[in-house]
């Protein structure tokens, strides 16, 4: 199933810890045609704040609407604003988003970047908010102002570092007063989750979730927080957003991205400005420009605010109504258009990146609102839907290519159709290019079966239930309606257009929009990536003193709230566990949402246990059964709208369905059947072997995947996972009898049966007991392998040498095995030291020394009773600040800066978490396993919530000096070692450079 939504093009505020290969992902936005809605006016509570009108007004924009799945209520305050609300219990939190229509597409053409350097700085405060005096503060900020202006007009580089030299100088005298993140401390303490933002070319979008109790707080924050923002901390959060743009170079994905739009959009600036912005614009900001645009657009009639979750309406209209009525209207300037020319003759342009090569193709389509609109989707799910689409069946099913697919991209002022495409060993990208127009071609020839359409519309149905479970997915999809000015009844009447497209309705679409002459294509090739040479700046640490607060905040959180009492899992009522047959318990959980299902056979053999079951699995994805060979497999599964997974892990293996009940039985047949006697043959083996092999060299020259690699050989030698599996020779020499055979062989297997859905427990089992005959004797299960990190006496900092922008570091070293009693002061300390933005380590890397855009550290119990507990941290940082930010870094965890104001403030925000943390149902049976295995019986949560009431800041001292403080050190470093000072390195540790060959398998 393909997944519809906005893109988010440039985010505030992200962390990881892992690695993540980022592929960039061209957007749908399921939006509507507008036209003016029916009205109807209702009144308002009288406002109480001081700048508030007399009257706050409103008016609810559109009736009720019996087919509106949200039933969301539309309303626009007297000032412009727009509020859409969704009431959904499931959960005792909302989750809130304020939009503004207003992206990189409005940014000056010398000026790029700047609407997401804006959205950072809205994080900085106000007059209120993030300072200790105001007043004290404004003359350094508007020095600091000034020394901007002057610097972005000149340009003399030596002029420009000798006023840098005074801005932040000017900027140590500001800080003095500054309250670093106290905005983000605020949520925090009051439990908020999802904190971020977003910019895309058309929108900035600011988030949050918090417990339902806090709404009141929510609504006099945000209402403050875009009335006179200041932009302090600017010279700090300026090279945040450069090593923000520094990932973007490191990412292949991106870089055909911009290079695509580029030649897409010659005029527009989809093309010719990124979100993220131009290298030399994001050097030299102007904090006039920023200002002016922020009064521009930063108005409500341009805003909307998007509410989901447990809420009551009428209470929280009035709410918002009182607290937002006063932000002042104003004209917005003339909508400004771009023409393009027609496309006419193919366009293409090449890009260099390390490792895997891609051809990315794109046709120039149609805008939001467009008649056209919903027979160009349908043309996309024919193309590529992940499972039976001409993409998957001919070219990736059949192993024609190494991997290809295709995605819609519908902005305000156009709209785009692409296509993208991985080539074999031997195969050019032309050749690629070609098998993609050939099944456009086909289309356009009307060559495909009749039942795909129907087949379409059941998934787009499925994946409208599915998202009806998540607040955020319920604002994503108000959010969609206005940044694309649709009506709401349109909106909403999307699957109902899809459902009124005809076959020939597809066919002449593809005929109007796609040609093989009117297309850009961007060839990515295996080369050196452009990445320009950017000198850090001198910036001194800004002092960050936890235990400052504002008056304004200190009177956020003495404002009154009913407590919320925490609701944990119970058995019997929350879930299920009965025995299905001996030793293959059923864990079972109601879905009283809607009628999809997950259901999943989970057997605890692995990798560890026998290596071939990774191929074995590679098989299977290209395997039939005896009814139906691999492509009418497919054709099958998404004929019932059911997704099949087979996925092996180290020690587990999981089989598993999901769909619509109605089709649960069905899905079931068939997934029993494949499972239990799977066909392929010798050649779709062989050609899958040169897809495996292939796929691991151009792992060799992924910089995320190295890093894992080398943190995974730095923590366990020549045990490393990616060292222990199968050889290229083993990979060449297996067949597919070997292979297959092991698939059945898993239920011989003591197991286990997972299912949540509509459907009783008894009729669930009855349904799979008619199908799934289980052994007289089943076997037990091979021991566990559970691995173990080497032991070292001093840091160990391996190091691998590649040309990118950012060096990626991380930082590991274990602990005792899983313990429970080091539950509650591990996640006190997780909070304290380095989850969220808030912690030691977000704050003192990222905010007071500008080390990096995102940086985290976690200690991470194991997930067995026996498995080993790690303490992890990582940092993205460019690489000639790679030595301070590993030095900084090494010593915040083993001398951590203690505050008991900041531990209140984690304490306060952990508390917040037990009392307002939800499962779902979909979560319930996975979760009940995992407490299993670390052997509790059932919910483990009130006795932690019970010891956490009792904890204390001195708990979590002693944990962190017992079990984090003083530890060697696994350090791994992937980077341009040109501009890492490896002298300076082995002051940290025992250095060794290493070669990609030596983490990898041969």
């Amino acid at each position: 199933m393909k997944m519809y939504g906005t893109a988010q093009g440039t985010g505030s505020n992200r962390g990881i810890l892992g690695h993540s290969a980022m592929a960039v992902t061209f957007v749908l936005a399921l939006l509507a045609t507008a036209c003016s809605p029916e009205q109807s006016t209702t009144p308002a509570d009288t406002g109480a704040a001081q700048s508030e009108p007399a009257t706050a007004q409103y008016t609810r924009i559109y009736p009720p609407n019996a087919t509106d799945p949200l039933n969301a209520h539309i309303y626009e305050l007297n000032n412009g604003l727009r509020v859409y609300l969704s009431r959904n219990t499931e959960e005792p939190r909302f989750y809130a988003e304020i939009a503004v229509r207003a992206g990189s597409k409005h940014d000056p053409a010398d000026a790029t970047g700047l609407a997401h350097y804006l959205e950072h700085l809205l994080f900085k405060g106000n007059q209120q908010l993030g300072t200790l005096d105001y007043e004290a503060e404004k003359p350094y900020l508007d020095e600091i102002r000034e020394l901007y202006e002057i610097h972005f007009n000149t340009a003399d580089p030596v002029e420009r570092a000798a006023i840098y030299s005074q801005i932040n100088q000017a900027s140590q005298q500001a800080a003095e007063y500054a309250i670093p993140n106290e905005f983000d401390k605020l949520y925090s303490i009051m439990g908020a989750s999802g904190l971020n933002a977003h910019t895309w070319h058309e929108e900035t979008v600011y988030k949050v979730g918090l417990p339902a109790n806090r709404l009141e707080q929510w609504a006099t924050i945000e209402s403050d927080r875009f009335i006179n923002p200041v932009f302090r901390l600017f010279h700090t959060e300026l090279e945040v957003v450069y090593e923000e743009k520094n990932r973007t170079l490191d990412n292949r994905d991106r870089i055909s991205y911009y290079a695509l739009a580029d030649l897409l959009y010659k005029n527009h600036p989809y093309g010719q400005q990124s979100t993220i912005g131009d290298a030399e614009h994001l050097k030299n900001p102007s904090l006039v420009y920023i200002q002016d645009y922020f009064d521009t657009y930063y108005v409500p009639n341009n805003m909307a605010i998007f509410i989901s979750g447990d809420i009551d309406i009428e209470q929280t209209i009035n709410t918002v109504a009182q607290h937002f009525s006063k932000w002042e209207s104003k004209p917005l300037p003339p909508a400004q258009s771009w023409q393009e020319e027609p496309i006419t003759e193919v366009e293409r342009a090449t890009v260099y990146y390390p490792g895997q090569e891609q051809v990315t193709m794109a046709f120039r389509t149609v805008p939001n609102g467009h008649p056209d609109k919903e027979a160009l989707m349908l043309v996309d799910m024919i193309l590529d839907n992940r499972t039976a689409g001409l993409i998957n069946l001919n070219l990736n099913q059949r192993q024609r290519v190494q991997a290809a697919g295709s995605s819609p991209e519908f902005h305000n002022d156009y709209g785009a159709q692409t296509l993208w495409g991985v080539p074999r060993e031997g195969q050019t990208l032309e050749e690629v290019e070609q098998l993609l127009l050939e099944q456009i071609e086909m289309i356009k020839q009307g060559e495909f079966e009749d039942w795909i359409l129907p087949a379409i519309v059941n998934d787009f149905k499925r994946m409208e239930k599915r998202s009806l479970e998540s607040n955020v997915a319920r604002v994503t999809e108000m959010r969609e309606a206005f940044l694309s000015h649709a009506d709401w009844n349109t909106h909403i009447g999307e699957i109902r257009r899809l459902e009124r497209v005809t076959k020939q309705d597809v066919i002449d679409v593809a005929n109007r929009y796609f040609s093989d002459q009117n297309y850009v294509a961007v060839h990515r090739l295996d080369g050196p990536a452009d990445i320009p040479e950017v000198e850090k700046p001198q910036i001194d640490p800004v002092n960050i003193d936890p235990s400052r607060q504002s008056e304004y905040a200190a009177n956020i959180l003495a404002m009154p709230y009913d407590e919320i009492e925490p609701r944990f899992l119970e058995a019997g009522v929350d879930y299920q566990v009965a025995e299905f047959a001996p030793n293959v318990p059923i864990y079972y959980a109601h879905n009283e949402l809607n009628d999809l299902f997950t259901f999943s056979i989970n057997i605890e053999v692995g990798t560890e246990q026998n290596e071939l079951l990774s191929m074995a699995s590679a098989l299977l994805d290209k395997s039939g059964t005896v009814d139906y060979p691999a492509e009418e497999l497919q054709k099958q599964w998404y004929r019932l709208g059911s997704d099949f997974s087979f996925s092996v892990g180290s020690n587990e293996t999981q089989i598993s369905i999901a769909g619509m009940d109605p089709q649960f039985e069905e899905s079931l047949t068939l997934m029993l059947s494949l499972i239990s006697d799977p066909q392929s043959d010798a050649q779709t083996l062989e050609d899958l072997k040169r897809t495996v092999l292939q796929a691991r060299a151009d792992q060799k020259e992924n910089p995320a995947v190295i890093s894992q690699a080398l943190y995974l050989y730095n923590r366990y030698g020549d045990e490393s996972p990616m060292l222990q599996s199968l050889t290229s020779e083993q990979i060449r020499s297996v067949d597919a009898p070997t292979l297959l055979a092991l698939i059945p062989q898993l239920l011989k297997y003591e197991h286990s049966i997972s299912y949540t859905g509509s459907m009783p427990l008894q009729t669930v089992s009855e349904i799979v007991s008619g199908h799934h005959q289980i052994g007289s004797e089943l076997m037990a299960p091979p021991a566990e392998k559970l691995m173990f990190a080497r032991e070292i006496q001093d840091n160990q900092i391996y190091v691998i040498d590649r040309d990118t922008a950012q060096a990626q570091i991380r930082i590991e070293f274990p602990d005792t095995t899983y313990d429970p009693t080091l539950t509650v002061p591990s996640s006190l300390y997780n909070n304290y030291f380095g989850s969220g933005m808030s912690s030691v380590v977000f704050q003192e890397l990222r905010e007071a020394r500008a080390l990096a855009y995102s940086a985290a550290a976690r200690y991470a119990q194991g997930g067995h009773q026996d498995a080993e507990n790690l303490m992890l941290g990582v940092i993205g940082t460019q690489n000639d600040k790679a030595i301070d930010a590993l030095d900084a870094f090494v010593d915040l965890i083993d001398n951590m800066p203690q505050s008991f104001e900041r531990f209140a403030d984690a304490y306060g925000s952990q508390i917040n978490d037990y009392r307002t943390a939800t499962t779902s149902a979909r979560q319930v049976p996975g979760m009940v396993r995992a407490w299993q295995r670390l052997g509790y019986n059932s919910d483990p949560r009130p006795e932690q919530f019970a010891q956490l009431q009792s904890a204390g800041f001195e708990d979590m001292l002693q944990f962190q000096q017992n079990h984090v403080a003083g530890r060697p050190k696994f350090i791994s470093i992937v980077g341009d070692t040109d501009r890492i000072d490896l002298e300076a390195l082995s002051r940290l540790g025992t250095v060794q450079t290493l070669s990609v060959d030596d983490v990898f398998v041969e």
